[in-house]
């Protein structure tokens, strides 16, 4: 799978090393906790090489469960997570964040008490046992940059539907046949990605080729908008308007703070 997924191609690859491709076959399934283990290996081995690892990516999951680390769900977990929502609509955020001090005082001093989302997290992985940096994972070796890459609403929607055509004319139809002919069906997880299952309904006839654009550039606003919504809860990322600096201005912007952080 390489269209849709923006993979990148032979020269990107030979003049940046890159990490966390082919990792899957597309039926074969793949998990936010298995990115992290593997993404986290990857990013100390750089970091012992005196690399810089860049993570660059849009899918707010898994991005963090790598800063965060992620942990087996049990039923426990899931009883604790009703009881602390039922219990913010009495005691508010105010009231868990000072109960945060007292179980994780290291975790309450990262989290603005008016952070709901944050404090929830932070409160129910203490009251778990689970402490301090990573979540009970080795946390990482170095303190993540991260930025947020954004642009006015109208440049944001241009630019999606100008990737959807670029994906068509690299040979996205070709593709998804060639998928079918493999074996793969619309059941296949991976083929209910983005871009993949609009155009499985031109395939099978239920819709012209125009109809499954026109969805794919929908779907794909709707994700963004999600992303955004995800991001802005994270008070990590700092966000930075491209339409004011430009894709090369953003670069620099980017590399100054990584620099900053390095003393170099």
């Amino acid at each position: 799978m390489e269209v849709a997924t923006a993979k990148p191609n032979a020269a990107e690859r030979a003049a940046v090393e890159h990490h966390g491709l082919d990792l899957r076959d597309p039926d074969e399934p793949y998990s936010a906790g298995e990115f992290s283990r593997y993404a986290r290996d990857r990013v100390r081995e750089m970091w012992r090489q005196d690399l810089i690892p860049v993570v660059v990516g849009g899918t707010g999951l898994y991005l963090q469960a790598l800063l965060d680390g992620l942990w087996r769900e049990t039923v426990s977990a899931q009883t604790l997570r009703d009881d602390l929502k039922a219990r913010l609509s009495t005691q508010g955020v105010e009231g868990l964040h000072h109960e945060l001090g007292h179980l994780d005082a290291v975790a309450q001093s990262r989290i603005a008490a008016t952070d709901t989302q944050r404090v929830l997290r932070a409160l129910e992985l203490a009251h778990l046992g689970i402490r301090g940096a990573g979540h009970g994972w080795d946390p990482l070796p170095c303190v993540p940059v991260a930025f947020c890459l954004n642009r006015t609403r109208e440049q944001l929607y241009r630019r999606i539907d100008q990737r959807v055509e670029a994906m068509v004319a690299q040979g996205l139809i070709a593709e998804v046949e060639q998928l079918l002919d493999k074996g793969y069906t619309r059941s296949t997880r991976a083929m209910q990605s983005l871009g993949y299952e609009d155009l499985l309904d031109h395939l099978d006839g239920v819709c012209s080729l125009d109809a499954a654009l026109a969805k794919m550039r929908l779907r794909t606003r709707q994700y963004a908008k999600r992303q955004l919504t995800w991001f802005r809860k994270d008070r990590r990322f700092r966000w930075l308007d491209l339409d004011r600096w430009g894709s090369a201005g953003g670069v620099e912007r980017v590399l100054a703070e990584i620099r900053n952080r390095r003393g170099l």
